[in-house]
């Protein structure tokens, strides 16, 4: 892979960059700048690499990998019209971090691998727009979801459309917020927005920078006043940094580190609020979230469910089984500790089974299923998983640790599932999980998780666990709580934005 143009290594600021060598590449990468050719076939052979670890989802090729990547990442950005290739490795190195982290603190170094390089690059080529002035007293809100699908494996689509709903409640009918999806909506979404007076706005085009050029123009189409990003991904990046909109914020919904310079409010969802996470001045405020609102509204698929449980007995080799345990969701979270316990639960009583499904890294699960006597009654499933079908086939819902579950927990609560979980540790990162669990299923170790699994599968004890993880649920499908918090949050910044633009008129 050789660089066309014979660059000498030098740069404006009369650095030099050295050739560098990674193991993958079957040549030194010369010296820069690169050229632009360079730099496109070094970003498809990154991509073609980095897909892959993620796909196989083991931790090591994804570490080494990542480290690689974010150190070659910055010496791309150099063109205008890079842009989309930084979008694409800008995406592909969220997923190759969240993909293999354990613990919310290791994503902080995002920012200085990813968002602040990038951020740079677009300062220097896409400057800030002049924000439209408006003297509305009640501001009109977008938001700005990756996530296009009620259904899909991340429930963040599902989390900002519950509280868009329970701003229905607070709000006019001509205030009500929009939903900006950039990716195309679901037929499951459109149909759902149909039937509960949703607005939504498909702004996904061929690239990345056309999908940030048409959200800007429907941004000022719609006179959008505040902005609400519900992820960190790049075409988020790339549209606030272009300041469309008098007031910028961010529904954080787990990967809180962002950055940025141009976001003035994070409305943090799990993560403690830390100087580590965002730029000076941000302000940082707690609003819970859940995603009960809309997972209690959408109806049961009979045919799915009768179609799973059938496919659980039958791998597991039990026909009848005692107990259903389960867990779904992203498997970076499974532990060989966790598995541990699965093992003694499953040991203790004969006819109960163990399902797990998801994506990423499954080589702790894999490893105890084969070694253990219980192994063939863990049902191992590699692939996204329903939450809504899972759901009604597992009857107790084992929680990961050290990384507990986020929605799944909720949406399973929301079907009378008890959710067994491991006490966090008290300067852990997520802050409302003992919120939307019950006080009487929290371990405080190993040993006595597996007892209180026993206990919440006990007949006798079930339906009591049952009725409390669903009144869990419903009070966390209570949508006009946060939307009244997260409503005063803007309202204020809304104010401030205004009293900026009347002291500049004045000066």
């Amino acid at each position: 892979m050789a660089d066309e143009t014979g660059a000498n290594g030098a740069i404006p600021g009369g650095a030099v960059l050295p050739p560098m060598g990674f193991g993958w590449l079957d040549e030194e990468l010369p010296a820069g700048p690169w050229s632009s050719a360079l730099r496109g076939s070094l970003c498809d052979a990154m991509k073609t690499l980095g897909w892959a670890a993620v796909h196989a989802g083991e931790f090591a090729p994804l570490e080494h990998l990542y480290r690689d990547f974010a150190t070659i990442f910055p010496r791309l950005l150099v063109d205008r019209d890079d842009i989309d290739r930084a979008a694409d490795l800008y995406t592909l190195l969220h997923i190759m971090l969240w993909r293999r982290t354990q613990l919310l603190s290791e994503l902080t170094v995002f920012n200085a691998d990813v968002v602040r390089p990038f951020a740079d690059y677009l300062g220097r080529h896409f400057p800030p727009l002049a924000p439209h002035a408006s003297d509305r007293r009640v501001p009109r809100i977008a938001y700005l979801s990756e996530t296009s699908d009620l259904f899909g494996a991340n429930a963040v689509a599902r989390i900002t459309v519950s509280l868009m709903l329970g701003q229905h409640e607070l709000r006019a009918e001509a205030d009500r917020p929009i939903l900006y999806c950039i990716n195309s909506p679901a037929t499951e979404l459109w149909a759902f927005a149909e039937a509960f007076g949703l607005q939504i706005r498909d702004m996904a085009r061929e690239t990345p920078s056309r999908t940030m050029e048409a959200i800007i123009a429907q941004l000022a189409a719609d006179e959008i006043d505040v902005l609400i990003a519900d992820s960190n991904c790049a075409v988020a990046t790339m549209v606030l940094q272009r300041r469309p909109v008098p007031v910028q914020a961010f529904h954080e919904n787990g990967f809180a580190t962002w950055a940025i310079p141009e976001l003035d409010l994070a409305l943090m969802g799990i993560t403690r609020p830390s100087p580590a996470l965002f730029a000076p001045g941000v302000e940082m405020v707690r609003t819970p979230r859940n995603t009960a609102f809309v997972f209690q509204r959408i109806e049961r698929p009979e045919a799915s469910i009768a179609a799973v449980r059938g496919v659980l007995c039958a791998e597991s080799g039990v026909t009848t089984p005692s107990v259903v345990y389960g867990v779904y969701g992203r498997m970076a979270k499974i532990t060989a500790d966790y598995m541990a316990q699965v093992e003694a639960i499953l040991l203790r009583d004969p006819r109960a089974i163990f399902f797990a499904g998801g994506t990423g890294r499954i080589s702790p699960i894999m490893d105890r299923k084969r070694a253990s006597p219980a192994g063939r009654r863990m049902v191992i499933y590699n692939e996204f998983i329903d939450g809504h079908v899972i759901g009604e086939c597992i009857d107790i819902f084992l929680d990961s640790f050290p990384f507990p579950g986020g929605m799944s927990c909720i949406e399973v609560q929301a079907r009378g599932v008890p959710v067994v979980w491991m006490a966090p540790p008290p300067d852990g990162e997520q802050m409302i999980i003992g919120d939307q669990r019950d006080p009487k299923l929290k371990a405080r170790d190993a040993d006595h998780y597996v007892e209180l699994a026993l206990q919440a599968a006990d007949p006798a004890a079930w339906t009591a666990f049952g009725e409390t993880a669903i009144g869990i649920a419903r009070r966390f499908g209570d949508m006009r709580e946060q939307a009244e918090l997260v409503e005063a949050h803007i309202a204020a910044a809304w104010a401030r934005a205004r009293a900026r633009r009347n002291r500049r008129m004045a000066a």
